[in-house]
């Protein structure tokens, strides 16, 4: 067996001497694979708990960390669970794709996400994921894309107008309403922008509930209660066993959510319902066939049953969507347009770009604005909205050298990936750069990933991309930007600004 080239440190007397041993996987064939006990366990351990208060409370200290270990593999401790990070472009190849077939979701991130994504595309495995992911495919072809720039670009002009010169506006914020307008469009013939202040601010609390509970003491209890009503149900009589399993079944979500963030969040989560609601109800008496994703969902049959989906499924779905679909391209936008603000050089050639086009941006100016998708890719780099994936194994199943037992959690952090200095030199500074073609093409496939990769790579990447090159290059050639202050990311659900972030526009003119 051949074993990929990996380096490690050891964090045995050695290390604790100070000294410290580097070590190659994979310079010699091996006999077998390594046990988990020899990947290097990341410092900061407590008795107990692990590393899990750390992720709780300081997590972006604790995501630091692990790529200033600058190690392909850490094995990091939690209640009674197996738990690594990996931070290698080849071993994540193996876990996205090769070995695909040997991971899910993490059971923990399921739970926390149940009540916002139910069994959606995000969150479902199997043949369900198959389906579902076949049916919205076409609504994210190349062709179609193109259709969609013009919902796009008339959102973007929405935002801007009332902007007069002076103005201080809240620039995250209207890149929230601006990309919820442009996914309700474009997704579901929908148009939000009336109620995006009411939809925006149920979003924030569910995704604030969302990441304090992922990884939490309470999401654990309640699945290592499942995992233990799972086994008695394996061993007890039939008429018990199918009890157990309904039981296991309702502790994969959360049973009850106390306090007043409880009532917070359940509160919001009843406004989202009865928004979608309001929308299948309205397309379900319409007349005719529209050709989005909502109208999709509707007419869809299961192909065996020739069963429809009922309006549970039908919004899972929806709300899922409308989350990913504006969610990672507010947030890149917001920090695209702060990095450039704060690195005066960089903005001045953006802005070049933008004003030699003849007019306003359209879908055939993309070609044109490719500082314009550079700027984007920096910024998902540095500040990648979906910070964390998690996965776990079904069976064991040997990556990098290591054989992970079933049930591993394996944490794939884009934020410590894209901040390794064996990957990325120089990894806190802003360079546009990187992602030119001949950089891009130098570096190993799975060095860059803010929408995950293989088969549940996330489904609506390009949409984003050609999303954000033309919103950024209709702000700046309308706009000077003036920021008003520094934001740092909020390790919420997303890599959300902990601003509003305030900017002051100048008005341009533009031939």
């Amino acid at each position: 067996m051949h074993v990929r080239h990996a380096t490690v440190r050891i964090m045995g007397a050695e290390a604790r001497k100070g000294g410290g041993a580097l070590i190659r996987w994979g310079e010699r064939r091996r006999s077998a694979a390594m046990h988990l006990d020899s990947v290097p366990l990341l410092s900061g351990s407590k008795f107990f708990v692990g590393h899990n208060l750390e992720l709780q409370r300081e997590r972006m200290r604790f995501l630091d960390r692990i790529a200033e270990e600058n190690a392909p593999m850490l094995r990091l401790r939690a209640p009674a669970a197996h738990l690594v990070v990996i931070n290698d472009p080849q071993i994540l190849q193996e876990v996205f794709v090769e070995k695909a077939k040997s991971f899910h979701k993490s059971m923990l991130v399921k739970w926390a996400l149940y009540p916002l994504a139910g069994e959606g595309l995000f969150t479902s495995e199997g043949d369900l994921w198959r389906r579902q992911r076949k049916l919205m495919a076409p609504l994210f072809h190349q062709a179609q894309l193109q259709r969609y720039a013009t919902d796009m670009l008339a959102c973007t002009h929405r935002t801007m107008d009332p902007w007069k010169d002076g103005d201080v506006v809240e620039f995250a914020n209207a890149m929230t309403k601006l990309t919820m307008g442009v996914a309700g469009k474009t997704l579901f013939d929908a148009d939000t922008f009336d109620d995006a202040d009411a939809i925006g601010e149920a979003l924030t609390d569910t995704l604030e509930w969302i990441g304090e509970a992922s990884g939490s003491f309470y999401g654990i209890a309640h699945l290592v209660a499942r995992r233990l009503v799972l086994r008695a149900a394996e061993v007890a009589p039939a008429t018990l066993s199918a009890r157990l399993s309904a039981a296991a079944q309702r502790l994969a979500q959360p049973t009850w959510i106390p306090g007043e963030r409880g009532k917070k969040f359940r509160a919001s989560i009843a406004f989202l319902d009865q928004h979608v609601q309001r929308m299948i109800d309205e397309r379900r008496a319409s007349a005719g066939q529209r050709d989005d994703l909502l109208s999709k969902l509707l007419s869809s049959r299961d192909e065996e049953s020739g069963a429809g989906m009922n309006d549970k499924q039908v919004r899972d779905e929806v709300l899922t969507l409308f989350v990913a679909g504006h969610e990672t391209t507010a947030t890149g936008l917001s920090w695209s347009l702060q990095l450039l603000c704060e690195h005066p050089d960089w903005y001045a050639k953006v802005q070049k770009e933008v004003d030699a086009l003849p007019a306003d941006p359209t879908v055939a100016d993309l070609p044109a604005l490719g500082l314009c998708l550079r700027v984007f890719k920096e910024s998902l780099r540095l500040y990648p909205p979906v910070y964390m994936f998690g996965r776990q194994t079904l069976e064991p199943v040997e990556v990098g050298g290591v054989t992970l037992p079933q049930d591993t959690v394996v944490l794939l952090s884009p934020y410590t990936l894209h901040h390794m200095r064996s990957v990325w030199p120089d990894p806190k500074r802003f360079d546009p750069d990187r992602f030119l073609p001949e950089a891009e093409a130098s570096r190993a496939r799975y060095s860059w990933l803010p929408f995950g990769a293989g088969p549940r790579v996330c489904i609506g990447n390009h949409f984003a991309m050609m999303e954000a090159q033309l919103v950024l290059a209709t702000l700046l050639r309308r706009y000077r930007f003036e920021s008003l202050g520094h934001a740092e990311p909020e390790t919420s659900a997303t890599f959300r600004p902990n601003t509003a972030m305030p900017m002051r526009v100048h008005a341009r003119k533009t031939s």
